[in-house]
């Protein structure tokens, strides 16, 4: 029993090795209980902070797999620098605090936290905390991604749409025929429809109507 307990402590450690922590305490020590818990479960912790060093500044040097913070309770100035931490650098965020509340819970998810840790950190629940806000992280990731598409390519529609009536405008042609010169246009140009159609709008607010024969030039 106890070989395979330590097989699977090695197997952990060995999974854990690529993942480096970003570890930030309002009291950072040599003895942290936090730091070592994470060491033995194999992380890598490129750098334990202060909360009076800048975070942003640390992600940016280090490029930390996983940001780990150890506060009381999380301020308002704080959450705000990990909602900027999660538009601009966004990776899974824990934190462990002495205390809670609804409000301050409510805001440090808004604010992009992966996990929130309440109370004595206990070692042993450490890796499946990670892990946890890890996937929870992948998951609101995967789902921004997916909002953005879709909002592209509302985008690309309205793109397409629009230039499809400039065409039929100026050219005097049908729908169909419109469409089928703005997707020769994308072929020539080697580019995708939804450039091609927002190039021609660009032209056609640059010329004005004034200047239809430079218009017909580009279309």
């Amino acid at each position: 029993m106890s070989l395979n307990i330590t097989a699977v402590k090695q197997t952990i450690e060995t999974a854990n090795k690529h993942i480096t922590v970003l570890l930030i305490e309002e009291r950072p020590r040599s003895s942290s209980m936090l730091k070592k818990a994470l060491l033995d479960f194999g992380y890598q912790v490129t750098k334990h902070a202060s909360f009076d060093d800048n975070i942003i500044e640390q992600i940016d040097l280090y490029n930390p797999s996983v940001l780990v913070l150890a506060t009381d309770l999380p301020s308002a100035a704080m959450l705000k620098e990990l909602a900027e931490i999660s538009q601009l650098q966004p990776l899974p965020i824990v934190i462990f605090a002495e205390y809670d509340s609804p409000n301050v819970i409510q805001n440090a998810i808004k604010s992009g936290v992966s996990a929130y840790v309440v109370n004595e950190i206990l070692p042993q629940r450490l890796q499946s905390i990670i892990s946890v806000a890890n996937e929870r992280f992948k998951a609101v990731q995967s789902l921004r991604n997916e909002l953005k598409e879709a909002k592209t390519q509302l985008e690309s529609r309205k793109y397409i749409e629009r230039a499809k009536g400039l065409i039929m405008e100026q050219k005097r042609i049908s729908e169909n025929d419109a469409y089928k010169k703005l997707r020769k246009m994308a072929m020539d140009q080697g580019c995708s429809l939804a450039m091609v159609a927002k190039n021609i709008i660009d032209v056609c607010q640059l010329l004005k109507p004034t200047n239809t024969n430079k218009l017909e030039q580009v279309i």
